[in-house]
């Protein structure tokens, strides 16, 4: 064996060994990911049901607060206030 084909012999291994390393720490980048990925999504989920929580009495505060306006619209248009004379 002369020694061009031991070079590129060696040359074959090693890049098959950098290839092989390389797919299998790519596998365990891909499992991190899959689990922070599942993390995030539950953290979102969570973050849906708070919201949506929040949103209910909100809303109905807006509707109190509204309906409040709307009666001292209503009390003001019965009882006008009188209008002073400016001298």
């Amino acid at each position: 064996m002369d020694t061009t084909q031991l070079v590129i012999i060696i040359s074959i291994v090693s890049v098959s060994l950098v290839i092989v390393v390389c797919g299998i720490w790519l596998m365990f980048i891909l499992k991190e990911l899959r689990l922070t990925l599942k993390k995030t999504n539950g953290i979102i989920d969570d973050t849906k049901a708070l919201t949506s929580s929040l949103s209910q009495p909100l809303s109905s505060l807006s509707d109190f607060v509204m309906g409040f306006k709307n009666g001292l619209h209503l009390f003001n248009s019965l009882f006008p206030k009188e209008k002073k004379d400016k001298f």
